[in-house]
């Protein structure tokens, strides 16, 4: 693992204060340090802060400070802080999540011109951009706050996340990337439908009552999910179900009849039908 003040920030005379190690983690891909809670060089004295970008997403209000890399960065806002040349640190960002890329992993991404792009002036060192955090974005930081898995797939997906995180902070400020809040609404709407017909494969869940859910007509309903997950809700629905009855039959040793209503069916000749027509063979087969 790379070390956080050896890429992005040295510390004079090797004083690292009281800067915290531990809270700082590389990813290879793409090339940056994540921090939660705050990227913090020394409380005492300043830091020098080395070519990169610097993107913090905070989840409520943090101090400002003149001069350095601390900005007041609201609860929807991302803030942006690209650094050309060294440049002295006095203070801490507070953030929920924070990205720090050297220049070197800029450009291994290729992304060098839309770097310099954001230099307006061609005599800045440094510039400072408050974007507006949509609610993809905001969404991402929280669960790179919280990863909903461990290990190498929570590795896997804070890489992911942080990369999307980049390209929002590289390009937003061009406005080349264009966010619809209420397309932004109407996908975390979506999810969240998908979300809860998983919590409870159980309940006898209806297009209308999912539609209503997600504040969309029932025909806009089926056609966005077709499109987001590339099947319809219902099939959804059905194909999680029938997964998960087969998973009860096989770990748990549910008889057919109690793994059918488990998830949903109240009449085992349906579930048995479902279930060959997905397996190609009767669920006692796999009592």
């Amino acid at each position: 693992m790379r070390d956080f003040y050896e890429q992005i920030v040295g510390l004079p005379e090797d004083d690292v204060g009281s800067a915290q190690r531990g809270a700082a983690q590389w990813l290879d891909y793409p090339g940056c340090v994540v921090v939660q809670g705050e990227f913090r060089a020394d409380a005492e004295g300043p830091a020098i802060a080395a070519p990169g970008l610097f993107i913090s997403v905070a989840f409520d209000e943090a101090g400002a400070g003149p001069g350095t890399l601390t900005r007041s960065i609201g609860e929807r806002r991302m803030g942006v802080i690209a650094v050309r040349e060294s440049l002295a640190v006095k203070r801490s960002m507070r953030c929920a999540i924070g990205l720090a890329l050297p220049g070197a992993s800029i450009d291994q991404l290729g992304l060098g011109a839309a770097f310099r792009a954001l230099f307006k002036d061609e005599g800045s060192g440094a510039v400072v951009l408050s974007l507006a955090a949509s609610a993809r974005v905001r969404a991402v930081a929280a669960e790179m706050f919280s990863p909903p898995v461990a290990g190498n797939a929570a590795r896997l997906l804070m890489s992911a996340h942080a990369a999307e995180i980049v390209v929002h902070a590289l390009f937003g400020e061009c406005s080349r990337i264009a966010v619809d809040p209420a397309t932004d609404l109407q996908r975390m709407r979506l999810q969240s439908v998908k979300e809860r017909m998983d919590a409870d494969l159980g309940y006898p869940w209806s297009i209308d009552e999912l539609a209503r859910n997600a504040g969309l007509s029932r025909r806009s309903f089926n056609q966005k999910f077709q499109i987001a997950y590339g099947e319809s809700a219902i099939d959804y629905l059905r194909a999680r179900r029938l997964d998960t009855a087969r998973a009860l039959l096989i770990h748990q040793r549910l008889s057919v009849t109690e793994a059918a209503y488990r998830v949903g069916y109240t009449h085992p000749a349906n579930f048995a039908t479902a279930f060959r027509r997905r397996f190609g063979h009767s669920p006692s087969r796999c009592e």
